[in-house]
């Protein structure tokens, strides 16, 4: 069990499901949002440990919300991690140039996903 506290920001359905099927199987209190501005309103009730966001959405993608929360004293330090069906080492790499904390590949492995992120936070 995990004393976490989640968003995860996806715009499909059905990927928005399976992560948070992923991280309640191992405990963790999840929140979603449909894309970056919903999380950003999610952000003004509730401090989350973590948040978990695919990169391409409508509205405010992972990228632009990624700056707001870094640009906000009061959500800069919240690890945010990046899931993305467009993933490649560039995108991978120009993620962490950008302040991300890790970036995935769709599908994640539910397993290695949870272990990847034991790791992010135990760094924190």
């Amino acid at each position: 069990m995990k004393n976490w506290i989640v968003i995860v920001v996806e715009d499909m359905y059905d990927d928005r499901q399976l992560a948070t099927a992923i991280l309640e199987y191992d405990g963790i209190d999840v929140h979603v949002a449909n894309n970056g501005n919903e999380c950003l309103q999610l952000l003004q009730s509730i401090q989350p440990t973590l948040i978990v966001t695919d990169l391409a959405m409508p509205e405010m993608d992972g990228w632009q919300m990624l700056n707001a929360i870094r640009a906000n004293p009061k959500t800069a330090h919240i690890p945010v991690v990046a899931v993305s069906a467009y993933y490649s080492s560039n995108v991978a790499n120009d993620a962490k140039i950008a302040g991300f904390d890790a970036c995935f590949a769709k599908p994640v492995s539910p397993r290695d996903f949870v272990n990847q992120l034991d790791k992010i936070m135990n760094l924190q």
